[in-house]
């Protein structure tokens, strides 16, 4: 069986316990692509660290917990040919023994779908410890999440106007200070990740008791969210209400592969931003198109079910209910929060790299400047001062290799790769099924997108995609509608297309290598289906 260190080299399992299921759900959202050599090492470690001290927080788990496993199977996520899984087994094994959840649930909210052999195993051992532990922690996690997310903010304006005159030892202590603070940032995002599934199925639990399935969606509609003032931000820059520097001080940690540390962000290119300004300049202050007034109009979706709720419920359960609604909203939008504050803490990290990659250059260690993340954490930390350019040729090879390839959505041992941009699924002439995630019929353009910094959306295109993270939020301005083949109610394009009021199918599993890019198709997000209305595409613009 592969070792941590063997994947740490190789990015890549050969060998693994047959018997063990992955999936790239959740985890291709938020680090979606083919990690490089420093990608991977930058935040293999913490990430684990992460998700063992979150549970121990929580009691879950013990602290003799707290440490990175040799053995890959006892790790929560590892890579496969680049690409990043998690292990569905540990997410089950962990459910089983907290309260309000379920291994059916995790793998409903967290990957989107549930597998056919999937048995809830539930047992009260870890309970005393649970309940002593988790209420502080959840109370206590809400303010220190803001304070954070705050505190990553101003450190990440005060690093980028410095990082420029750093030397290598400058350079290799900013990489630790962003490596520390990524794992302190995703301890308590892993928290809100896991409390908010937590809460969301129990309100679509008590919903469904009460004969009001699906109105979950609506509730949790309108809560607020980062991509928010991205899509207010954006729209503002078009109308020269904020400058672009402005623009890129607020949000310029986004951007193209943005869930990669060798990604590029808008702060670097803000070309992907600027192409579109000519889209947003068309919509008025006073359209119901603009983001505020599709947040607000979000807000009174809420209002609205809240209010169908409550007529719903005899007197003696609506605050309890009402309860559980507020805090599912409170959770669902520091969700978001903590997914931009770890993206903070990656944009310091990559310029940082970039500085200490034109050193390198400088000394003919490396030969581009982007051959720095061809190199791995420790070996940038001893002071990479030799000749590197065998190194960096090999595994450049085998990342441009890597990405001609993709896994599949799940499955148990070895994955069987596939060739990006096809798929063993047949085109369909029918119906694709997925999650309702977001309320709404609508018809358009199919638009199947794989890069979004290089595709223009008109108007009602629904787009189509595997899944999207925050530098999406451009296209969910122009677009009718999302379909995504990865997640669940609690991934990012269901949260932005329900805080933008659009129509949202997700874990369709391979809904953008089935539907034909130009096909006119017919959203429900109410039903959770996609239903092909031409088999002839038209890709005219």
């Amino acid at each position: 069986m592969s070792t941590r260190y063997e994947v740490e080299e190789t990015l890549d399992n050969a060998t693994i316990d047959p018997a063990l299921t992955w999936t790239t759900g959740n985890v291709a959202e938020a680090f979606p692509g083919v990690f490089t050599t420093l990608g991977f090492t930058f935040i293999h470690e913490p990430m684990e660290l992460a998700f063992r001290k979150m549970f121990v927080s929580l009691g879950v788990f013990s602290p003799k917990e707290i440490y990175v496993p040799d053995r890959v199977e006892d790790m929560f996520w590892t890579l496969f040919a680049g690409r990043a899984a998690a292990n569905i087994d540990k997410f089950r094994t962990i459910a089983n023994v907290t309260p309000g959840t379920s291994a059916t649930a995790v793998e409903q909210q967290l990957f989107g779908y549930v597998r056919p052999e999937t048995i809830d195993a539930n047992t009260t051992r870890r309970y005393p410890v649970i309940l002593a532990k988790a209420p502080q922690a959840v109370v206590r996690l809400p303010k220190q999440h803001d304070a954070e997310f705050a505190e990553l903010r101003r450190w990440r304006l005060e690093q980028l106007e410095t990082i420029g005159y750093l030397d290598h030892a400058g350079c290799a202590a900013l990489l630790d200070d962003a490596r520390s603070r990524f794992e302190s940032i995703m301890i308590k995002h892993l928290v809100v990740a896991f409390v908010s599934s937590g809460l969301a199925d129990r309100l679509a639990a008590k919903l469904a008791e009460l004969g009001l399935p699906g109105l979950e969606a609506k509730l949790l509609s309108g809560v607020g969210s980062d991509e928010n003032e991205v899509a207010h931000d954006l729209w503002a820059l078009a109308h020269d209400e904020i400058t672009l520097r402005e623009f890129s001080d607020r949000h310029g940690y986004h951007g193209t592969n943005e869930g990669q540390l060798s990604g590029v962000s808008w702060r670097e290119d803000p070309t992907p931003v600027l192409a579109r300004r000519t889209d947003y300049r068309a919509i008025a202050a006073d359209s119901p198109r603009a983001p505020r007034n599709r947040s607000a109009e979000q807000e009174q979706t809420r209002l609205r079910a809240l209010a169908e709720l409550e007529s719903s419920v005899p007197q003696r359960k609506r605050v309890g209910l009402g309860l559980v609604v507020r805090l599912a909203a409170r959770w669902l939008a520091l969700r978001e929060q903590g997914k931009a504050g770890y993206l903070l803490t990656f944009d310091v990290a990559r310029a940082a790299m970039r500085r200490h990659g034109a050193l390198l250059v400088a000394q003919n260690v490396i030969d581009q400047v982007d051959d720095v993340f061809h190199l791995s954490y420790d070996e940038l930390q001893r002071g990479a001062s030799d000749d590197r350019h065998a190194d960096v040729e090999r595994r450049r090879a085998e990342y441009d290799e890597r990405t001609s390839y993709r896994l599949p959505q799940a499955w148990t041992g070895l994955p069987t790769l596939a060739k990006a941009g096809e798929s063993s699924a047949p085109s369909v002439d029918g119906v694709v099924t997925g999650v309702a995630a977001s309320g709404g019929i609508v018809e358009g353009r199919a638009r199947v997108v794989r890069d979004p910094s290089t595709t223009e959306l008109d108007d009602g295109d629904i787009l189509v995609c595997e899944t999207t993270d925050p530098s999406w939020v451009s296209l969910f301005l122009v677009a009718g509608g999302v379909v995504t083949d990865h997640g669940g109610m609690l991934s990012h394009g269901p949260i932005v297309a329900r805080e933008l009021g659009i129509p949202c199918v997700c874990g369709t599993e391979n809904g953008s290598y089935r539907i034909v890019d130009g096909q006119r198709i017919r959203l429900d997000g109410n039903t959770g289906t996609v239903t092909v209305l031409s088999t002839n595409p038209n890709r005219s613009v």
